[in-house]
């Protein structure tokens, strides 16, 4: 440095710089965040999660020490950031391991490839437990998050899901998605009608039971209200239902076909096709069905619109061009371009939640597969090919996964795959029949720190 300052000033402005730069380069401690997830080349991160230790209480609850820590380890396996190690070479009895920071041994944990370490126990007293749950940097020796809880003993689960979501939080920067909800159909009484289940599958529960036909489920922004079109009354009309007490109410019955609806983003409104004039057209509708405006005007059968993120264009499909392909459209300016060229049938499109991409299913080779593009029409990709049919994708809160229908076993049924194509595999829904077109909620709850 003697020699950079005093020999040559323009090389010790630039030593200078370069130091000044290195310095404020440092995030402070607690800021790092461990995962990119705009990164599609993010690699899984080794991740320990030993059965929880129990502190005392009831016997019959000590077997909430493993079912716990196999409810966390099993969201955060979904998520597709995170790589389970196997309790079976983990070096120490669960229930004789600390879980505060002088207590862990951190060497150990690294020989055996873990990158971070979640520990915890709790203490069951009649119908309420308390939960004391630690998430350590093994690489760097440090605690990263430290959550208490008191609460139910049937209320496990939903507490759980509340870690792995600040958890996610903490290594992100951006909640999980343990508190979203899926919306399908299913045919297994025999009829078409919607279910729910929770993000990875699990608790069904049958949303309809008006044994017609209910189709194309579409969750509000805010996650309280699903359209969906139903044949209760013999004609494809527009409903809305409250997914809690599943109240339902018809808002669109006008003559002929009323389908696809499609919520705002920032509420009040959806896009919907209607044929009542005779060739269906996109319209504006109120949550009370009321047309507020027209949105395509052509002789070709426009239909099935997703929303950008800010509301100002619509995803869409349309046959004006002789087959059916994606347009956008700029509500405000009122103008239509054309955004897929490769193909003959391309359908079922649905914008990410950071406006970036497009999902959309094509037929190609005799099978639909799902393909990502960019609203400007660049960066084509395919997501998935040589196995059965795959169609109506649509995103995870998060823009991580992609949630689509696929017949490659033979029936069709839900499927989950990381937004590069990777990593697919079927959700284990405990419903017989079929399962399709499925709509990601939004996140159901706003939990932070």
């Amino acid at each position: 440095m003697k020699f950079c300052y005093f020999r040559n000033l323009p090389i010790s402005l630039l030593c200078m710089l370069i130091l000044v730069l290195i310095i404020f380069q440092v995030r402070p401690a607690g800021s790092r965040i461990y995962i990119d997830i705009n990164s599609p080349l993010q690699e899984k991160i080794p991740i320990a999660v030993p059965a929880f230790r129990y502190e005392g209480g009831e016997l019959a609850n000590k077997p909430l020490a493993k079912n716990m820590a196999d409810i966390l380890s099993n969201a955060l396996s979904f998520s597709g950031f995170f790589q389970l190690l196997d309790p079976a070479v983990f070096l120490e009895d669960p229930d004789r391991m600390g879980i505060e920071k002088e207590e862990i041994k951190f060497s150990e944990w690294r020989f055996l490839g873990a990158d971070l370490l979640v520990r915890a126990s709790y203490l069951v007293q009649g119908e309420r437990f308390e939960l004391k749950i630690n998430l350590f940097d093994v690489i760097h020796q440090k605690l990263l998050l430290s959550r208490t809880y008191n609460s139910s003993v049937i209320s496990v689960r939903d507490t759980i899901l509340r870690f792995a979501d600040e958890l996610m939080l903490e290594l992100t920067g951006e909640l999980g998605i343990f508190h979203t909800k899926l919306a399908f159909v299913g045919d297994a009484t025999g009829k078409k009608e919607i279910y729910l289940a929770d993000f990875d599958g699990s608790n069904i529960r049958q949303l309809t039971n008006d044994r017609s036909m209910n189709l194309s489920p579409n969750w509000s922004a805010d996650g309280k209200q699903i359209s969906f079109v139903g044949y209760k009354k013999g004609n494809p009309d527009i409903y809305t239902i409250d997914p809690v007490s599943k109240a339902m109410e018809r808002i669109s019955m006008r003559p002929g076909l009323n389908i696809a609806p499609a919520y705002h983003p920032n509420g009040g409104k959806l896009a919907a096709t209607l044929s009542f004039t005779g060739n269906p057209e996109l319209y504006l509708l109120d949550l009370r069905g009321q047309i507020l405006k027209q949105l395509t005007l052509s002789w070709s059968i426009d239909v099935s619109s997703s929303w950008s993120p800010d509301g100002s264009k619509l995803a869409y499909v349309s046959n004006r061009a002789g087959k059916p392909q994606i347009y956008l459209l700029d509500v405000d300016k009122e103008t239509t371009t054309r955004l897929t060229f490769e193909g003959d049938y391309n359908t079922s499109p649905a914008w990410s939640p950071r406006g970036d991409r497009i999902l959309y299913s094509g037929l190609h080779n005799g099978k639909f597969n799902i393909f990502m593009i960019s609203p400007d029409g660049r960066e084509l990709s395919q997501l998935t090919g040589g196995e059965g049919n795959n169609e109506d994708p649509c995103w995870s809160p998060d823009g991580r996964l992609v949630l689509f229908q696929s017949d490659r076993n033979g029936t069709p049924t839900l499927w989950v795959m990381q937004a590069n194509g990777t990593d697919q595999r079927r959700l284990r829904l405990a419903l017989g029949g079929s399962h399709a077109e499925p709509d990601w909620s939004p996140r159901l709850t706003r939990t932070a720190p």
